[in-house]
Formats: C-alpha cells, sequence, structure tokens
C-alpha cells in the first residue's frame, strides 16, 4: 500500500512545472520591457523600470515616437554583474523623423533583482549614435573632415569614437 501512494505522489510530482530561474526572469523582464518601449507604450515599460530611476527614464524616452522613430531593438543578452544585478545589452536600430539615415545604438541597462521582480535601475549608450536618449546633435562637420573621418584617417567625428563597430545605413539620400 505504502508503494501505491509514493508512486501516486511521485507522479503527481512529475506534472508540476520548475520555477523559472533567475536568469528567465531577467530574460523575460527585459524583452517585456523593451518591447513595450520599443513601440510607445511607456505605461507597460514603466512596470519594470525602478522608481528611483523613472524620471531619468521618462526623460530619456521622450523623443521616442514623437522627435525619432525606433526601428528595432535587438536583445544582445546578458551579464550577470552580481547575484541580483545584471547588465543586459541591446542594439537599438531608429531614425529622427526629420531624416531617412537608419541608425545604430548600443546601450546597456543595469537591472537589479528586487524581492523576486526584475527591474531597470540605469541605462546608457554604450556605442554607436548619439542621440537616441535626447542628447544634442553633434555638430555637423565640414566637408573636408568627413571625407578624412570615412577613409579611416584622424580621429572620430560626428560624435563616433575610432574603431567602432556599428555603421549608419543610409535608406535613400536627397
Amino acid at each position: 500500500m505504502r508503494r501505491v501512494v509514493l508512486a501516486l505522489g511521485l507522479l503527481s510530482l512529475a506534472g508540476c512545472p520548475m520555477p523559472p530561474t533567475s536568469s528567465q526572469r531577467l530574460t523575460e523582464a527585459a524583452l517585456e520591457m523593451n518591447t513595450a518601449t520599443r513601440f510607445g507604450r511607456m505605461d507597460v515599460a514603466l512596470e519594470r523600470v525602478g522608481w528611483k530611476a523613472r524620471e531619468d527614464f521618462l526623460r530619456g524616452h521622450a523623443d521616442w515616437g514623437t522627435r525619432l522613430r525606433v526601428v528595432d531593438v535587438e536583445f544582445g543578452g546578458f551579464e550577470m554583474v552580481k547575484r541580483d544585478e545584471a547588465d543586459v545589452f541591446l542594439d537599438v536600430l531608429w531614425l529622427r523623423n526629420d531624416e531617412t539615415t537608419v541608425r545604430t545604438t548600443r546601450i546597456t541597462q543595469r537591472w537589479r533583482d528586487e524581492r523576486g521582480h526584475w527591474e531597470l535601475v540605469s541605462e546608457a549608450r554604450k556605442d554607436g549614435e548619439i542621440g537616441l536618449f535626447g542628447e544634442p546633435r553633434p555638430a555637423e562637420s565640414a566637408p573636408g573632415e568627413a571625407a578624412g573621418a570615412a577613409s579611416g584617417a584622424g580621429a572620430a567625428s560626428g560624435g563616433r569614437r575610432a574603431g567602432m563597430s556599428l555603421h549608419t545605413r543610409v535608406i535613400r539620400e536627397e
């Protein structure tokens, strides 16, 4: 009789799913928040932003959907910094509404696990084009400087760093 009860008990446990791991919860939270942000659903995105970071988040994303359009957000993975802290890496493809140049910016987001709930605590541009978070546009370079930068000579221009791996794609020139 004990064997039957034990077998039934083990059989019922076999159908119970395992709770998601911390890294699975982080991935789900980051994808949910960034997808909502990409489509202008700031109300949904703010549910995943920590209280102290909300003002900076809203200020940094104020132009999204108005002065600039986010074309795509690519999830580039994450790195656990501490047991309850992680950096999430994203590549954002975007363009200004008054231009046709698609730009790429790599951003790093810092996430923290607050009692089982992952929330964004900060984000910053890591590489790529300036302007995604409302930074002022870099000064326009003179025609001679643009040619030198395109050939690889000299330092970075237009707000980009030398040796950068992200490139601007021109869809249509006028």
